[in-house]
């Protein structure tokens, strides 16, 4: 998996706390939408490759199951797009840490 600038952003930017909070809201997203995995102990770069796992194998026996993760973190279909220099899995990892950080960031901003 190549997603350098996602991964360093990540470790660099996002503070303990902050990325605490971002697993913590893509726990509760897959929880709702009954995909079960356990985010404890992850870094931001094992968190990017268990993000991309999971992608992969709900694209290919799980599709429908993808969706209504998609759907329940807010991912609009217009957002979800293929970037020229990554996979499909790769491109909507981006889309779903984007989404997920955006949602932490709010919750701060208006709590």
């Amino acid at each position: 998996m190549q997603l350098p600038a996602l991964s360093n952003m990540l470790e660099t930017t996002v503070s303990d706390d902050l990325f605490t909070k971002l697993v913590s809201q893509f726990e509760k997203d897959f929880t709702m939408s009954g995909v079960s995995y356990n985010f404890e102990g992850l870094t931001p770069q094992t968190l990017l490759v268990c993000l991309h796992e999971v992608v992969e194998h709900l694209l290919r026996s799980e599709y429908s199951t993808l969706l209504a993760l998609l759907y329940r973190m807010d991912v609009s279909q217009s957002s979800i797009t293929s970037f020229d220099d990554y996979t499909v899995e790769e491109s909507l990892v981006i889309i779903m840490v984007k989404r997920e950080w955006l949602k932490v960031q709010l919750r701060l901003k208006y709590s």
